[in-house]
C-alpha cells in the first residue's frame, strides 16, 4: 500500500469516525424528547388539589353531620314509635339530604377536577417547551401506556415543577 492509498484510507475511517460520533449525538440529542408521567401521581401530587379537597371536605363534614343527626333522630322514632307522620318526615328528610350529599360529593369532585386539569394543562405545555420535549404522554397503567422504561419517567419531575409554579402563583 503507498501512501496515497494509505492517505485515503485514513481519511475515509476519520469520516467514518466523525458521522458516526454525529450520528450519535443527534440520537442522544433527540432520546429524551418524549416523557412519560403518571397521570394520577400528577394529579394526587399536585398540592392545589389538596388544599381544594380539604376546602371542600368542610362543607361536605358539615352535611354528613346533618344527615347523621337525621338518621339518628329517624332510629330513635322507630324505637320509640313516635308515629307514622313524623317517622315519614324523617324518611323524607333523610332521603332528601343523603341525595343533596351525594350529589355535592359528586359536584364538588367535578369541580376541583375541571380547576385543576384547567391549571395543569398550561403547565404541562410549559413544562415540555421549557424541557424542549415533543410529546408527553399521560400513563397509569390503565390506559394506551402501560409500561415504560425508567428513562423516559418524569413524573416526579413534572409534580415538583407544576408545585413550585403553584406557589408562586402561576
Amino acid at each position: 500500500m503507498d501512501i496515497k492509498e494509505l492517505k485515503i484510507l485514513l481519511y475515509c475511517m476519520v469520516m467514518c469516525v466523525i458521522t458516526g460520533t454525529i450520528v450519535f449525538l443527534i440520537n442522544v440529542h433527540q432520546q429524551q424528547k418524549i416523557a412519560v408521567v403518571d397521570a394520577i401521581k400528577l394529579f394526587d401530587g399536585y398540592d392545589m388539589k389538596k388544599e381544594l379537597e380539604e376546602s371542600a371536605k368542610v362543607k361536605l363534614e358539615a352535611e354528613s353531620k346533618q344527615l347523621d343527626s337525621i338518621g339518628n333522630a329517624l332510629k330513635m322514632a322507630h324505637s320509640l314509635n313516635n308515629g307514622e307522620d313524623k317517622i315519614k318526615e324523617l324518611t323524607y328528610d333523610y332521603n332528601f339530604m343523603k341525595t343533596k350529599l351525594d350529589n355535592d360529593y359528586t359536584q364538588s369532585n367535578r369541580d376541583i377536577n375541571e380547576q385543576i386539569w384547567k391549571r395543569l394543562n398550561p403547565l404541562l405545555d410549559e413544562y415540555g417547551k421549557k424541557k424542549k420535549l415533543h410529546l408527553i404522554i399521560g400513563a397509569n397503567g390503565m390506559g394506551s401506556v402501560l409500561y415504560n422504561d425508567e428513562y423516559y419517567e418524569r413524573t416526579n419531575d413534572v409534580i415538583s415543577y407544576i408545585n413550585k409554579k403553584y406557589y408562586e402563583g402561576n
